[in-house]
């Protein structure tokens, strides 16, 4: 039997199959198809019948990365939604916070609400700060409520009553009502998705959950009947923005968590391949057609935020701490008031980069990397696609080269440095930001244009290590046939940790469990198969922000330490933000609960150990370009399949294999290791940089 990782990006869709009994894997790709996602996995399972011999029926877990929902919110062709809150707060989605992304920009333009102000209905009812009925919803208000929905032409309704985290009922007497009177409409309850504090961060999000819900609904249906025509029977299962698994039945209704659905599983893929390759602390940079995803693990930890954004609306659910930036492969090459200026815009799928020949007229970064050397023209995708050099140079002739009176080769290099500078100060917004010093990870490139930017970020970035992993350039498709099934829960209470008793935070927790486990039960899983993650978001009274932090799982019965859970609390906030004010008291703002159930699940299988292998011949020779003083250099280059376990080699060179191609910068040393990643040695060549950037 088989496991089956279908990743949907802006240019391509990634299949991964993995074999069960074998533990084979093999990998491939189809063009996406953006108003369709669905006829590319039709495209994809037939493909995978005719030459890889495997039918649809043969496949017992299939899991789809979407990006969907991301989609229709950064495109705003989300559905026509409605809001009914509670009388007063109509305009919340306007007013957000007094907190701006750039403070001293005074013509900054916060971004328009995803529901129109004459959708917003005001709805007589209120409950307390304290979780107090003060005024009651009564029936004929629902039915005013209802009324005045009917005649607006929307397709979903979201409901954000104030302090419903507290107190769902009138939430939910108002949604089986919209349900049994307006069954066209798709219903969201702040309660069921966002049941957290902060008003406009759970109105925001419950927004957005409504408004991407018919979309996911349609692409789910979609799915449905492409895989029973191709005859499969087995398990479905959505990746989610916090790198676990959820059925289609909850993708339908909590679209929101599938947010960042492609890049959770990259992250989740990087960590089991570095882990094969005994690294724990990576930097893992997806590059994609559109954008880059950039993530920071610790110590084989992948750690979630509560709060997350995307177009500049807040997203308060739980998901993997990914930073995204405007710079991929398709991004758009052009001048600027006379500075190079590549990004955020895109060629995406359809033209794509020019050299694709499919109507693209503007260079991007792919165009680029053609035109340097990086990429063979006649082995993109393993030689399934051709692409055209000469188009490429003409468009960064004229678009670039001749307005910036540069010759086609420096705009080429000008059009990678830019790109890779982005790329580097999203690194450090994850890691020096945040405390870390970048130096102490490996960087790990993934996503079909990562190889091109690692060696050069590397040194830029100061970095001493790249594990270039094995299929690069569909690991999110791989991350997810090697993640779990994961459900969680929230809970805002907040309490002063002097006044705390470690009990009554025990049973809050223990009804979070309990409700978890009421998720997880439509999973199947056994008992033993089944973990939980527990954890408080605390801060010192007065504070904005919160810090979560762990709280060992010693439930039910023991009581929670709460002399423990404060030192923990100020050893996070030392370690962020330098010090820590221990005499100062601390509050629990919110309770959290993960149920992780354990599935079987693909793995990489040992190559070998690692130690001296010969280095194969070249399969051919080609120039490229990594610095003008330096000037084009002749560069071996190596199928990726034939560098055996052990053998080294010193750039510059170039590895391919059907999916990426990786350029060595000059005297980096690669070494294939015992997984079957490439190691590479940036040491010598990093330290001289910082040094130079120091004097």
């Amino acid at each position: 039997m088989f496991d089956l990782g279908v990743d949907t990006g802006g240019t391509f869709t990634d299949f991964v199959l993995f074999d069960r009994r074998t533990r084979a894997i093999r990998t491939f790709k189809t063009r996406s198809v953006p108003k369709d996602p669905g006829a590319a996995v039709d495209a994809g399972l037939r493909r995978m019948k005719e030459q890889l011999g495997v039918p649809a029926s043969a496949i017992e877990r299939f899991v789809f990365g979407t990006t969907v929902a991301t989609n229709a919110v950064l495109e705003r062709k989300g559905a026509a939604t409605a809001l009914v809150t509670t009388a007063g707060m109509r305009d919340v989605l306007e007013i957000q916070r007094q907190w701006r992304h750039r403070l001293f920009d005074l013509y900054l333009q916060k971004p328009e609400p995803l529901v129109p102000r004459r959708w917003r209905i005001e709805a007589a009812e209120r409950v307390t700060a304290q979780g107090e009925v003060l005024v009651p919803l009564e029936d004929a208000e629902i039915e005013r409520v209802v009324e005045q929905l009917s005649a607006l032409p929307v397709e979903a309704v979201a409901i954000c009553f104030l302090f419903s985290f507290l107190r769902p009922e009138h939430e939910q007497r108002l949604g089986d009502a919209i349900g049994r009177r307006l069954p066209r409409l798709a219903v969201t309850m702040s309660s069921d998705v966002s049941p957290e504090f902060r008003e406009y961060e759970r109105t925001a999000t419950t927004v957005m959950n409504a408004y991407t819900m018919p979309k996911i609904a349609a692409l789910a249906a979609r799915l449905d009947g492409v895989l029973k025509a191709h005859g499969f029977a087995g398990s479905f299962g959505i990746m989610q923005s916090n790198g676990g698994l959820m059925t289609l039945s909850k993708a339908r209704t909590h679209p929101v968590h599938t947010l960042l659905s492609g890049p959770a599983g990259g992250v989740v893929g990087a960590v089991a391949v570095a882990k094969a390759s005994g690294i724990d602390s990576i930097l893992g940079f997806d590059v994609g057609g559109t954008s880059t995803d950039i993530a920071l693990v610790e110590k084989g930890e992948i750690k979630l935020s509560p709060d997350g954004g995307i177009a500049g609306y807040p997203v308060k659910v739980p998901q993997i701490r990914i930073h995204t930036i405007g710079a991929g492969g398709g991004s758009i090459a052009r001048p600027v008031l006379g500075l190079l200026k590549v990004g955020p815009q895109s060629a995406g799928a359809d033209p794509g980069p020019v050299c694709y020949g499919a109507g693209g007229a503007e260079p991007t970064g792919t165009d680029a990397a053609l035109c340097l050397g990086y990429i063979d023209p006649g082995y993109f995708l393993g030689g399934e696609m051709r692409l055209d050099k000469a188009e490429a140079e003409r468009a960064l002739a004229s678009k670039v080269a001749a307005p910036l009176a540069m010759d086609v080769a420096e705009a080429a290099l000008a059009v990678l440095k830019v790109q890779v500078s982005s790329i580097v100060a999203g690194i450090r917004k994850v890691s020096v930001e945040a405390g870390h010093d970048p130096r102490e990870f490996a960087l790990l490139p993934f996503g079909g244009a990562g190889g091109i930017y690692a060696g050069l970020v590397a040194e830029e970035a100061g970095m001493r290590t790249i594990l270039i992993p094995q299929y690069p350039s569909v690991l999110s498709a791989l991350g997810m046939i090697m993640t779990d099934v994961r459900h969680t829960r929230t809970a805002s209470r907040r309490v002063h940790l002097d006044r705390a008793s470690g009990a009554d935070v025990a049973r809050e927790l223990a009804a979070l469990v309990a409700a978890v486990d009421r998720d997880m039960a439509a999973e199947r899983l056994p008992a033993d198969r089944i973990a939980h993650e527990l954890s408080a978001d605390l801060r010192y009274v007065g504070q904005a922000y919160e810090i979560n932090v762990r709280i060992p799982a010693t439930l039910p019965g023991a009581p929670v330490d709460l002399a423990a859970l404060r030192a923990g609390f100020n050893d996070a906030h030392r370690r962020l933000y330098g010090h820590a004010a221990e005499a100062e008291p601390v509050e629990v703002v919110n309770l959290r609960v993960s149920a992780i159930g354990r599935v079987d699940k693909a793995a990489l299988a040992p190559l070998g150990a690692s130690g001296g292998a010969a280095l194969p011949p070249p399969k051919s020779r080609r120039k490229a370009l990594f610095d003008a003083a330096a000037g084009w250099q002749d560069c071996p280059v190596y199928e990726r399949e034939s560098l055996p376990v052990g053998a080294a080699l010193v750039g510059p060179a170039i590895i391919e294999d059907r999916g990426s191609s990786i350029p060595l910068w000059p005297k980096h040393r690669l070494e294939v290791d015992g997984s079957g990643n490439m190691i590479v040695d940036v040491t010598t060549v990093a330290a001289r940089k910082v040094a130079r950037k120091a004097a």
